[in-house]
Parts: C-alpha cells; structure tokens; sequence
C-alpha cells in the first residue's frame, strides 16, 4: 500500500511530459491530453520509459484535463482520462519495473483561471470542474491524485476539497513558489503549509517554476513547518528560450547531484517536472541507491 510506504521509504515520481511531446511531435497550440487517445504508443512509450528509469509513481497525461479547458473538444472528458489512466497502466504491464510495486497517479494541474476575486472563476465552479475529473480518475482504477503546479491557495483548497470528498484515494499536493517563497496570489510557505496539512492531504510539497538549486531555500522553510512527508519536483533548471523556443539546461548528472541536497534536507518523495527527462530520473535514483 502505498500510503504504507509514504514517508518510511524514498518514493521517486517521474520526470516532465510536455517537453517529451513537443520532441514526439506536439504542436504549438495543440492539447497534449488528446495524445491519449490519438497518440496511444507515443505516450504509453513515455510512461514505460519513465518505469524502466525507476520511477515508483507515473503521473497520467492528465495535467489540463479539466471540463473549462475540454468544453469543446471532440472528445468526451471521460475518455481523455480514461484513456489516460490506461495507458499508464498498460506501461506497468509490460513488466519494465522490476518486480516493484508501482502507482498510477492521477496528475491535475491548475484551471487556467484565476479564481475570484482576483480573476472571475467561481470557487462553486472550480470545485465542480475538479470533482468531475477526479471522479472518472478514481473510476478508472487511478491509485492516488496528485495535484500540482499550483500558485493560489484558493484554487488548490478547491482541488483538495473535490478529491477528499469525492473520492477514497490519497492526495497529494505540490505549489509553484517564487524564489522569495511567495505564491502568484501572495500566500507564503507557513500559510501553504497550514491550509494543505489542514485539508488532511497526504503529502505536500513544490514542483516546477525553478530548478533544485533554486528551490532549497523553499524546501529548507517547508521542512520547519511541516509534520507531513515532502514532495520535490523541480524543473531541469530555470527556463532559457533560444531561437524563440524554451529549453532547460541541467544535465541528468547536475540535476541528480542537487537532488541529493533535496534528500539531505529531509524530501520523502522525489521526481522532476519541466525539461526533466527519463535519464534524469535514472540518473537522480542511480546516485541515491550508490549512496544508500
């Protein structure tokens, strides 16, 4: 069980998707979660190399999956994340992980919104956009929910509440801090750190916006405050843009190096997220076991 493991072992999630894509052929503008359903072998082969790497936990191809974003798809909500839910699954099927038990996560990313009253999505409406999502995730056979790359407190109270009340599955939730420790609505650390625990999620922690080097000091001022285990997924370093497009620059061997420093601090969970690919995940959890 999963929850068994949380905190008394280190767990490892997986690395970045979107960058994976636009290298497979994702287009500007074009909605990754379609791939679910379009793009089968595509994703299901991203998910299985992300298991041979070592991951524990893969997050499904899920991320903007949410009815505001899909309400004039061609495809039915349900079947962009049902399909995705597989596709993670049929990945663990093919064996690749050794044996070990694995988890398949539902990944839920902001709305695109921002809720009132600095934007004009009602909590109401957010929490129902969330509570449809996790429902087909949890009916689907997904093993927990994770919740991240989120910036208002707000919007991810309203995340939490639809999982929990939705649903018997474990939560997890991850928050985007600047490098002074403030959320895109102001919140800080302590404040964060007191709602999610309050809220009863299962794990806590930070992904994206900053590489692992930027992110200790964050990480250093949840550990003080939290009593619950921690997630860290950074980016492969802050973001460059080069020729007009966005790239990362921390190589699996300098991302595995400051991920050790992530350990040190006291994370229980560790992956990556933007420009993080499978040999960065192998690398990072080659580096913790040569030390173990």
């Amino acid at each position: 069980m999963l929850l068994e493991r949380l905190g008394k072992e280190l767990l490892y999630f997986d690395g970045g998707m979107g960058t994976l894509l636009q290298s497979k052929g994702l287009k500007p503008g074009e909605l990754p979660e379609v791939w679910n359903l379009e793009h089968t072998e595509e994703i299901v082969d991203i998910h299985r190399q992300y298991y041979e790497a070592g991951s524990d936990i893969v997050l499904t191809n899920t991320f903007g999956a949410n009815a505001l974003k899909f309400h004039d798809s061609k495809y039915a909500l349900k079947d962009i994340v049902t399909a995705a839910v597989a596709n993670v699954k049929k990945a663990a099927s093919l064996g690749v992980h050794d044996g070990r038990e694995v988890y398949t996560a539902l990944d839920i990313g902001p709305t695109g919104k921002l809720l009132k009253p600095m934007g004009d999505l009602a909590f109401e409406d957010a929490y129902e956009a969330f509570k449809e999502v996790v429902k087909y995730g949890e009916d689907a056979g997904v093993d927990l929910i994770h919740i991240e790359t989120m910036s208002d407190t707000y919007e991810v109270k309203a995340a939490v509440l639809a999982a929990k009340e939705n649903t018997d599955l474990p939560v997890f939730a991850t928050m985007i801090f600047d490098e002074k420790g403030k959320l895109l609505t102001g919140g800080d650390v302590p404040s964060v750190v007191a709602m999610l625990e309050g809220l009863r999620v299962d794990a806590l922690g930070i992904n994206c916006g900053m590489g692992p080097e930027q992110m200790l000091p964050i990480l250093s001022e949840i550990m003080e405050y939290t009593s619950i285990p921690v997630i860290v997924k950074p980016n492969a370093g802050l973001p460059k843009q080069r020729d007009g497009e966005v790239y990362y620059d921390v190589v699996p061997r300098q991302f595995a190096q400051t991920m050790q420093k992530v350990l040190q601090l006291g994370a229980s969970v560790i992956g990556g997220c933007c420009g993080t690919t499978p040999e960065h995940i192998r690398v990072m959890i080659q580096g913790v076991q040569s030390r173990q």
